[in-house]
């Protein structure tokens, strides 16, 4: 049946191509028609089979059931592999025996797969006419899906390529760029003119031109390495920006025949890298030069882990030997007996403690002492700090033994004082009212013993003891004279300057400006009355003044009283034989008041005390 058909081929296509080609060429002709893979067929201009392949005259019997042979209409086969794509046939054999050539790809979906066929139709010409023409539609699926996929696979590396923030830098063996990747201009801005065919040099910080220098130098003596580098370039706008990245020598490779680096940048994170480099410097400086002694000691066993120079400054240690030793040698023995267990490292941080601590050469000194709870290195420690005040404990003791002696001298003036009023109430007793009482007895006698004279005697004896209590009652009210709390303190001081300007030569002045008087502690306004009359007595007996004036004042909550007379002066540096200056320091510091003299040899005196109210 074979046979038969395929010399009725040959019979066919002898006739079709001319007498002049022989059976033989025929012959091979339809051999190779007969074994080419696809549909593959050869039609007259009466768009009838010259010729056609197995492969389809079976699928054209299996679709339809019809038997084609050479001399049989054309069938559109793929039409009736896909019903609902039927190509334009007609026309398309049309142009072909016009002259034109025809290919192209056709999709059909057959079992819900879809399937792709090349399709060429080619003149076939004898003595340049065209007599007949050769098809075929070959399944081209599987190519079809591999190009897709290698379309697919090259998108997306584009797409990785194109928005990834590495960039990807090829150049020739003299280190000249030939690609660049586009995030070269996403990360610092260079289009793909700026750095074609330049060096990669060109971008290098010159600090790192030799790293550079070096690596391309490596890339080409050793092709085989690959190389991590950080380099320090240059934008756009000529910003100094960080880059780290890998390089390799490719261009052996084909396809690629390159020095590739693919680089990323760490601008921010060497910033970072940086901030942490200047904390750690400003820590290091901190801590080791602080002038305050700090040291580092194991939370559990109180070993030192560190100490900065004040520590060993302080106590005579090297670093080393601080670093062989426990928080505890420095300890004084009596204190190692009464030991402070320190908090646990979780709790907050300890208040400061008075540690008396042993240096190195036995002296002793009193360390003022803070714990906080750190990670160091990670392990529990304590950070200790530590403050010597040695000098100050010295200072305060000293402080201490003048404040007593102090205040022996102050109790001895008030003793004195008291002595001295005794003693004046005494003389005043004496001298004058005791005179005055005698002096009325003797009138009384007198009246007695002679009654011509008794109504006289009897009128000075009453005259004399009459003087005797006035001069009583002028003798208490000076000893308890004070401000009258009902009138207040600037009237009391007001009515004690008008007794004074009675009796005394000079001038004196008050000014008085204390809006917050009520507000004031009644002994406080009894102390400034107190001392405004000390300091008055003191002026009248010494100084030889022609004025004075008292100014008392409140500034916000500083109460001011000012005394100040244009007398004699005297010497503030030499020690006075009188307690009245005595009596208005010790009745200030009473209130924490301060006082201040000025004065000097015919200059005056100006006395200032001052309180916190």
């Amino acid at each position: 049946m074979q046979t038969s058909s395929v010399s009725h081929s040959d019979t066919t296509m002898q006739a079709t191509i001319g007498p002049n080609r022989n059976a033989t060429a025929a012959a091979i002709l339809n051999g190779v028609i007969e074994n080419t893979e696809g549909f593959t067929w050869i039609i007259d201009k009466s768009l009838q089979y010259i010729v056609c392949n197995p492969h389809l005259r079976h699928t054209v019997k299996q679709l339809c059931g019809k038997e084609i042979l050479p001399g049989s209409a054309v069938i559109d086969c793929l039409g009736l592999l896909d019903p609902t794509q039927h190509l334009p046939w007609p026309a398309i054999y049309q142009e072909a025996f016009n002259g034109t050539a025809q290919r192209f790809a056709h999709q059909l979906s057959i079992q819900q797969e879809t399937v792709f066929f090349d399709i060429t139709v080619t003149p076939v010409r004898e003595d340049n006419k065209i007599i007949a023409l050769s098809c075929s539609a070959r399944d081209i699926t599987e190519r079809k899906k591999a190009e897709e996929g290698l379309r697919q696979s090259e998108l997306k590396f584009r797409s990785l390529i194109e928005n990834s923030t590495d960039i990807i830098v090829m150049a020739n063996e003299e280190g000249n760029i030939f690609y660049g990747s586009p995030s070269g201009k996403t990360v610092f801005g260079y289009e793909e003119a700026d750095y074609m065919g330049r060096h990669v040099c060109s971008f290098i910080h010159p600090d790192y031109l030799p790293t550079m220098g070096n690596l391309l130098q490596s890339l080409i003596a050793h092709p085989d390495e690959l190389y991590t580098i950080d380099l320090k370039v240059f934008d756009k706008q000529g910003n100094e920006r960080w880059v780290q990245g890998l390089a390799s020598n490719m261009l052996q490779r084909p396809g690629i025949n390159a020095l590739v680096g693919n680089f990323r940048d760490i601008t921010e994170r060497k910033k970072a890298e940086e901030l942490v480099k200047e904390s750690e410097d400003l820590y290091k400086n901190l801590f080791y030069k602080s002038p305050l002694p700090i040291g580092v000691c194991d939370a559990a066993t109180m070993q030192f882990l560190e100490v900065n120079e004040a520590t060993m400054q302080l106590y005579g240690y090297s670093r080393e030997e601080f670093m062989q030793m426990n928080g505890n040698a420095i300890v004084s023995p009596e204190e190692q007996e009464l030991q402070y267990a320190l908090p646990k490292v979780e709790s907050i941080n300890r208040p400061s403690i008075l540690r008396k601590h042993i240096k190195k050469n036995g002296d002793i000194i009193f360390v003022e002492v803070w714990a906080h709870a750190i990670n160091y290195k990670g392990r529990n420690a304590w950070l200790i700090l530590g403050n010597d005040i040695t000098e100050k404990i010295q200072l305060q003791n000293q402080l201490v033994e003048k404040e007593i002696q102090r205040q022996q001298e102050v109790a001895k003036a008030v003793i004195d004082a008291q002595e001295k009023e005794r003693a004046m109430l005494g003389r005043e007793l004496h001298d004058n009212i005791s005179q005055m009482l005698t002096t009325a007895r003797l009138y009384l006698n007198c009246a007695k013993d002679t009654p011509a004279l008794q109504d006289d005697m009897i009128n000075r004896s009453r005259n004399t003891i009459s003087e005797a209590i006035e001069e009583i009652r002028r003798l208490s009210k000076s000893m308890i004279e004070t401000f009258n709390e009902a009138v207040g303190l600037e009237f009391s001081l007001n009515d004690l300057i008008d007794k004074i300007r009675l009796a005394q030569p000079f001038t004196i002045s008050l000014y008085f400006a204390v809006p917050d008087e009520p507000l004031l502690d009644h002994k406080l306004k009894m102390t400034i009355f107190r001392i405004v009359q000390e300091q008055l007595n003191n002026t009248i007996k010494y100084a030889s003044a022609t004025e004075v004036q008292v100014a008392i004042v409140q500034k916000n909550r500083q109460l001011l009283i000012t005394i100040a007379d244009d007398g004699k002066g005297f010497n503030t540096n030499q020690k006075s034989k009188g307690i009245g200056i005595t009596n208005i320091i010790s009745r200030a510091e009473l209130f924490n008041g301060r006082v201040k003299i000025e004065s000097s040899p015919g200059k005056g005196c100006r006395m200032q005390v001052s309180f916190t109210i």
